[in-house]
């Protein structure tokens, strides 16, 4: 493992620490606001990318620059921050949202929808994932370098 990559708000690492914080290899990048501006739907992720863009760009970032090699991604839960990235990840890589709706309802207690809505909101909105994350900020030179180390 190359990366492992925290998007816990710092509260949530000060309360339970990692046991990798001290790891060269370990990085604190939070994906959510230290306040939340909005109510999370239960049916969407829409507005954590609206509200979070520096945030997840920087996450996203944190991936894609990884040295060669696996790279873990957890939040405290491991199913909203880390789903949305994840899912971002999947999509420039060219999974489609019924793959990666259905992936993210592995986890337990989730289901599609949320997935799905947030994957749409991203085209509607933004044109797509890549056009969301160059306008957050992710040079395009970084979306293929993510794209590139899930393809092999």
């Amino acid at each position: 493992m190359t990366r492992i990559v925290d998007l816990r708000w710092a509260w949530e690492c000060q309360q339970y620490p990692s046991p990798f914080a001290d790891d060269a290899v370990y990085r604190h990048v939070p994906m959510l606001c230290d306040v939340l501006p909005y109510d999370p739907p239960a049916d969407s992720y829409a507005p954590m990318l609206d509200h979070n863009r520096k945030r997840i760009a920087a996450a996203f970032r944190t991936v894609a620059e990884a040295p060669p090699g696996g790279v873990i991604v957890h939040c405290r839960s491991g199913r909203d921050r880390t789903g949305v990235l994840v899912g971002l990840l999947l999509a420039v890589a060219g999974v489609s949202p019924d793959e990666i709706s259905a992936d993210y309802a592995r986890s337990e207690g989730c289901t599609r929808l949320p997935m799905l809505n947030t994957l749409a909101h991203a085209d509607r909105r933004y044109g797509g994932v890549a056009p969301y994350l160059i306008g957050c900020g992710v040079e395009t030179q970084l979306i293929d370098a993510a794209r590139t180390r899930l393809l092999g």
